[in-house]
């Protein structure tokens, strides 16, 4: 048995930064604003979807959750701002152990539907939101001074819904964060026509270090929740993530859709 099929493991091509110079910019919203310099590469994923040993938020920096709602309308930003953002914070919340959790965007999701021209695209190309500066005024516009200065340990989750049953055409692959390397980093700025100034996030050179998985049944009863960002800079700063194509997904299969949904956590540490 090949090293592949004991992992449960399937060959894919993920778009890389080209080189550390350039992390061009992004755009969710206007595909004419988006300059990123990218290159395909051949990686292999790990099914965790197939592992024995489950992944976790400390070792790998992420976990599969079953978090199903009854009712769940993830498009409907009434539902989420009253229902669905308050019962995953709260889920965060415990799972974690924070002593304090807030919503990033307040109570609300990005929903990407490559299947709907209307909604933003897949972000297909391996990223972290926010460098290690450009996470902070939003931190200080969500939580109070007091809660800043009490709990200087701080964290930012995303949970990531699929919408759409699997297998999926576009899923998302999530690399070990213990495998990532600072040294390959590339920042780029996310400019959307409401912040035409860029928000700085990073990307990164492909490195043969890097372990990435997949999850390949993952439903929309399930959360894959991963850290994002790490206010202490001596454990891995999160987990880089990206859409990429699957080229075992049937012809027919439903263009992907998801939900995105960002926490901060403060901890006593």
């Amino acid at each position: 048995m090949t090293e592949a099929e004991t992992l449960g493991a399937m060959q894919a091509q993920i778009n890389f930064a080209t080189n550390r110079e350039d992390g061009g910019t992004w755009s969710n919203l206007d595909k004419s604003l988006i300059t990123q310099p990218l290159t395909a590469q051949g990686i292999m994923l790990r099914d965790r979807s197939l592992s024995a040993d489950a992944p976790s938020l400390e070792c790998e920096g992420f976990e599969v959750h079953r978090l199903a709602f009854d009712g769940a309308k993830w498009r409907n930003p009434e539902w989420v701002e009253t229902t669905g953002s308050p019962l995953t914070m709260e889920h965060i919340r415990e799972c974690t152990g924070a002593a304090h959790i807030a919503p990033f965007h307040g109570h609300m999701a990005l929903i990407r539907d490559t299947g709907d021209p209307a909604q933003p695209t897949a972000a297909e190309f391996v990223h972290l939101d926010h460098s290690r500066t450009s996470a902070l005024p939003f931190i200080e516009r969500c939580a109070p001074e007091n809660i800043r200065a009490r709990y200087p340990h701080v964290r930012i989750y995303n949970v990531w819904r699929a919408l759409t049953p699997p297998p999926h055409d576009m899923p998302l692959a999530i690399c070990d964060q213990r495998t990532i390397d600072p040294a390959d980093w590339v920042e780029g700025k996310t400019v959307e026509p409401m912040m035409p100034e860029g928000v700085p996030y990073v990307t990164t050179v492909f490195n043969p270090g890097q372990r990435w998985n997949w999850v390949s049944d993952l439903t929309p009863d399930d959360a894959l929740v991963f850290k994002a960002w790490d206010s202490d800079p001596s454990v891995p700063f999160g987990c880089l993530h990206g859409a990429f194509r699957n080229p075992y997904a049937p012809a027919d299969t439903v263009p992907r859709a998801s939900a995105e949904l960002r926490y901060i956590a403060f901890f006593e540490d």
